[in-house]
């Protein structure tokens, strides 16, 4: 787990209430996915909300499982750390 909080290059899923994060949390560990869960980025939303962190290679995967056991997702990012700035693009999914 310490890699993915160094990452430079990630990808984030937002979700539209902290029980459904809580429930896609749940079902990447029964998968046993590497992942964190970590509050959403202030460029992302300035409500508090949480999001899943992973390494780029795994978001198709990652997306499909969770909309495939009826997790309801926000939205779907990548960042990329530039310094101290988080560049954030949202992915069409």
């Amino acid at each position: 787990m310490r890699k993915l909080l160094n990452l430079k290059k990630y990808c984030l899923i937002t979700f539209s209430s902290t029980s459904h994060a809580l429930k896609a949390e749940k079902i990447m560990k029964e998968l046993e996915r590497e992942f964190l869960l970590m509050p959403t980025l202030r460029e992302i939303s300035s409500s508090c909300g949480l999001s899943l962190k992973f390494r780029p290679e795994n978001l198709n995967d990652y997306y499909q499982e969770l909309l495939d056991r009826n997790v309801s997702m926000d939205g779907v990012y990548e960042v990329e750390i530039n310094g101290r700035k988080n560049m954030v693009k949202p992915k069409t999914m």
